[in-house]
C-alpha cells in the first residue's frame, strides 16, 4: 500500500507539473477590453559625454507598458535609460502609480518595471508570450492614446529577419511589418488579427511605413530571466572568385570568412581567423552568410546561434559547425555563451546604462573613447571628430587579445594660465605617462598618485608631449573646479 501511495503521489505531481508547464507555455488571447495596456511616463536625465562632469536637462519620455503579472510591466529599454522617476497610469483610472526598474537587456531592448505599490495590479490582466508566431499574417497594434480609449490599428507582418536592435551588440530576430497607419513604435503590443494571440512588441516605426517587432519567443526568453547567446565572431562574405580561389574553395562551394573573434567568447579557442564557415547545425551557409530556414526562408547565419525559439534554438546546447581550414574540412563544436562585455574595447551602439568616465589632471580632461562621445557632436559627427578616433571606432572596437586596454584620450584642455602651452590640444590619444603605456583611466590615476618623480610626462600617439610638475596637477585641478563648476577630479 505504501508503495502504491508513492506511485500515486509521483503521478499526481507529474501531472500537475505537466499541466503547469502547458499553461505557462501557452499564450492567451488579449481582448480589446482587457486591462493589460498601460501608459508609462518616464523622466530621464542623460549624461553629457563631451562634458562628463554634468548631466543634460531632464526630458520626459512616453511609452506603452504591458502588464505581465506579478506586479511587473514590460516596456522598451530605451524609455528608462538614465531615468529619475517612472509614473504609470492604468485604464479607466486617474491615479498615478510609481515603479522602479527591475531588469533590463540592452541588446533585446526591453526592460521590466515593478510597481512600488503591491496592490497596484489587482485589477490588471497579465499578457503571456509563447513561441506562436504567424508569418506572414495580419496583426493589430494595441495602443493606449488617452486614459480611457484603447486604439487598434492594422499591420501586415511580412517576414522574420536578423539585426541588432536599437544599436545593440547582438543580432537578434525581428519581425518586419508594414502599415498605412501612423504608429509610434514605443512598446505597443502586437496581436494576431483573428486569434488575438500576442505576436510581439513594436519597438520601431519609420516614415516609410515599415517597422520592427520583437517576436514573442525572444520576449518570453527575457521574461524567464535567461541571457541571450552570442556566436563570438564576425564574418565577411566570400563572393568574389579570386578570394575563394585563395582559400582553396571550388566554384560551387559555399561559406563565409571568419574575420574577427571576440576574446573570451563562444568562438574563442575554437574558430580561427580565416576559417571558412561552411555549415552550422547541418545548414549550409551561402557566400553572403545566409541559410534556408524551413519556415522563415532565407535568414542570416546569426539566427542559428542567437535564436531562442524553442522549436529550433541551440540555447544551452553545443552547436555543431563545419569549417574549411588550411584547405581541409574540419568539424567543431561551440558552447554558446553571452557576449563577453570585457571583449569590447570601444563601446558602441547604446550606452548600456553606463555613464561616461573622466579624469581631470592639471585642468585637462581624459576620457575613455566610446561611440557615444563621437555621436554627441551632432548629425555630422563623422566630419567633426578626430580622424584618428574615427578610424579606431570603425576598425578597433573589439580587443585583438584579452590584454588590450581601453583607448584613453585627451578630450579637452580647460583654459587656465598654468596649462596655457597646451590649450590647442584636443582629441589626442594618450600613449604613455612617464614611459608607462596607459590602458585605463584607473591605471592613469594610479600612475600619477604613485609617481616618485617630480615631473609627470604625458606622451600622445602622434608625438605631442606635455610636462607638468607633479605638485602643479592638484593646484590646477582646484582652479578648474572653481572656474568651471566641476565637482570632482574624477567620477569613478
Amino acid at each position: 500500500m505504501k508503495f502504491l501511495n508513492q506511485i500515486f503521489r509521483f503521478v499526481f505531481t507529474l501531472s500537475i507539473f505537466l499541466v503547469s508547464g502547458a499553461v505557462l507555455s501557452k499564450s492567451f488571447p488579449v481582448g480589446m477590453t482587457d486591462a493589460s495596456i498601460l501608459q508609462v511616463k518616464v523622466t530621464v536625465q542623460y549624461p553629457h559625454f563631451i562634458q562628463p562632469w554634468r548631466n543634460k536637462n531632464p526630458e520626459v519620455r512616453q511609452s506603452t507598458g504591458i502588464y505581465i503579472g506579478e506586479n511587473k510591466i514590460l516596456i522598451p529599454a530605451q524609455a528608462v535609460y538614465f531615468y529619475t522617476s517612472i509614473e504609470i497610469k492604468k485604464p479607466d483610472s486617474l491615479k498615478v502609480f510609481t515603479a522602479e526598474l527591475e531588469r533590463l537587456d540592452p541588446d533585446l531592448g526591453l526592460a521590466i518595471l515593478k510597481f512600488n505599490d503591491p496592490n497596484a495590479a489587482k485589477d490588471l490582466k497579465a499578457v503571456t508570450f509563447s513561441n506562436e508566431v504567424f508569418l506572414p499574417g495580419t496583426g493589430l497594434v494595441m495602443e493606449s492614446k488617452d486614459q480611457r480609449n484603447l486604439e487598434e490599428k492594422k499591420i501586415r507582418m511580412i517576414r522574420l529577419d536578423m539585426e541588432a536592435y536599437s544599436s545593440g551588440y547582438v543580432e537578434l530576430p525581428f519581425i518586419e511589418i508594414q502599415s498605412e497607419e501612423k504608429l509610434d513604435g514605443v512598446g505597443e503590443l502586437i496581436v494576431d488579427v483573428s486569434s488575438r494571440i500576442p505576436q510581439g512588441i513594436l519597438y520601431q516605426f519609420k516614415e516609410n511605413n515599415t517597422g520592427r517587432v520583437i517576436p514573442t519567443f525572444s520576449i518570453r526568453h527575457f521574461i524567464d530571466g535567461k541571457n541571450f547567446p552570442f556566436k563570438g565572431f564576425r564574418f565577411k562574405p566570400l563572393i568574389d572568385s579570386a578570394t575563394r580561389n585563395h582559400y582553396g574553395l571550388r566554384k560551387d562551394d559555399l561559406g563565409v570568412l571568419v574575420a574577427e573573434i571576440y576574446p573570451g567568447s563562444s568562438a574563442d579557442g575554437v574558430l580561427q581567423l580565416e576559417d571558412v564557415l561552411l555549415e552550422v547545425s547541418n545548414f549550409k551557409i551561402d557566400p553572403k552568410g545566409y541559410f534556408d530556414h524551413p519556415k522563415f526562408g532565407k535568414l542570416n547565419v546569426s539566427y542559428l546561434f542567437h535564436n531562442t525559439n524553442d522549436t529550433d534554438s541551440s540555447f544551452g546546447k553545443k552547436i555543431k559547425v563545419k569549417v574549411f581550414r588550411n584547405k581541409k574540412p574540419v568539424s567543431l563544436e561551440l558552447d554558446l555563451k553571452p557576449i563577453p562585455e570585457s571583449a569590447i574595447r570601444i563601446p558602441h551602439g547604446n550606452s548600456r546604462f553606463q555613464t561616461p568616465k573622466y579624469l581631470m589632471l592639471a585642468g585637462i580632461i581624459f576620457q575613455e573613447l566610446s561611440e557615444q562621445y563621437l555621436t554627441e557632436h551632432g548629425n555630422q559627427w563623422r566630419n567633426r571628430v578626430s580622424k584618428e578616433l574615427l578610424y579606431l571606432n570603425d576598425f578597433y572596437r573589439i580587443k585583438r587579445n584579452s590584454n588590450e586596454g581601453k583607448v584613453i584620450f585627451l578630450s579637452q584642455v580647460l583654459p587656465l594660465s598654468g596649462n596655457k602651452a597646451y590649450h590647442t590640444a584636443h582629441q589626442m590619444i594618450l600613449k604613455s605617462v612617464n614611459g608607462v603605456q596607459v590602458q585605463s583611466l584607473e591605471q592613469l590615476q594610479t600612475l600619477i598618485k604613485e609617481s616618485s618623480t617630480p615631473y609627470i610626462h604625458f606622451a600622445m600617439s602622434d608625438g605631442f608631449e606635455m610636462i607638468f610638475k607633479k605638485e602643479e596637477i592638484q593646484s590646477l585641478n582646484a582652479e578648474a573646479k572653481q572656474s568651471f563648476q566641476i565637482q570632482r577630479d574624477s567620477n569613478f
